[in-house]
């Protein structure tokens, strides 16, 4: 555990490996009435865990950040320590707010709602160049919708701390943690035959190299490659 570190007890329980499904997530949201919510309506973090299951957005991106600094590797010394890091290996570098997911980025068109996370607005040296579509027809997300139709203009339609959100997960499900959401729809778009790379890289920001990694451990080139070869060497079984 890191000194200072806000989460010390982040993974007491573990954490959620295996992508969960559409039934298992049901039975999720179905416990955000019976824990503490700080004050926080359940229409308010039900649409939140929905928003973020649907379109496998970082934390930081949908609520939001303050200025941060973080220590990184000094580039000169490659961190092994020179004058320039004061023999420290280490520099700061200034991470710049993020306002999250305003109104105006969002709205409806053709029965989808449009999600606006892009240019500047990834993070992690992601790249998204359009918004994410989400049909209106998707389990849950008409809760996303009456959240952001209650949204003024110009505001944060889930203005919510990072503290305050990690504790209500914790209370639905102790090993359950905040990136969840992202590593469980990437690995679901990867899993499917029908999403090309580039459709993959589009929804979610991430790189092809990135992407490719998920795809391979979801085990779908595997499989095609058995598939093959039971096509070209399979032997009947005798009648």
């Amino acid at each position: 555990m890191g000194r200072g570190n806000p989460y010390p007890h982040r993974y007491k329980y573990g954490v959620i490996k295996r992508p969960i499904d559409l039934d298992l997530f049901t039975q999720l949201m179905s416990r955000v009435p019976l824990v503490d919510l700080q004050g926080y309506s359940v229409l308010f973090i039900q649409a939140l865990h929905a928003l973020f299951y649907w379109t496998g957005l970082r934390l930081t991106e949908v609520i939001g950040r303050k200025e941060i600094r973080y220590l990184v590797d000094h580039e000169e010394c490659k961190g092994k320590g020179c004058e320039g890091c004061k023999g420290q290996g280490k520099v700061y570098k200034v991470g710049a707010p993020h306002p999250g997911i305003l109104t105006e980025e969002m709205t409806l068109q053709d029965g989808f709602l449009l999600v606006s996370c892009i240019d500047d607005k990834v993070l992690k040296y992601g790249s998204r160049e359009a918004p994410i579509w989400l049909h209106e027809s998707l389990p849950f997300v008409d809760l996303i919708i009456q959240q952001w139709r209650s949204t003024r203009p110009g505001e944060r339609v889930f203005p919510i701390g990072k503290m305050a959100f990690w504790r209500i997960c914790k209370r639905m499900d102790p090993k359950f943690t905040t990136h969840f959401y992202r590593h469980n729809r990437i690995t679901e778009l990867s899993g499917d035959e029908e999403m090309s790379l580039a459709d993959i890289c589009s929804h979610t920001g991430l790189s092809p190299v990135t992407v490719a990694s998920y795809m391979m451990r979801t085990g779908r080139f595997t499989r095609k490659v058995g598939e093959r070869m039971r096509e070209k060497f399979g032997v009947s079984p005798p009648q």
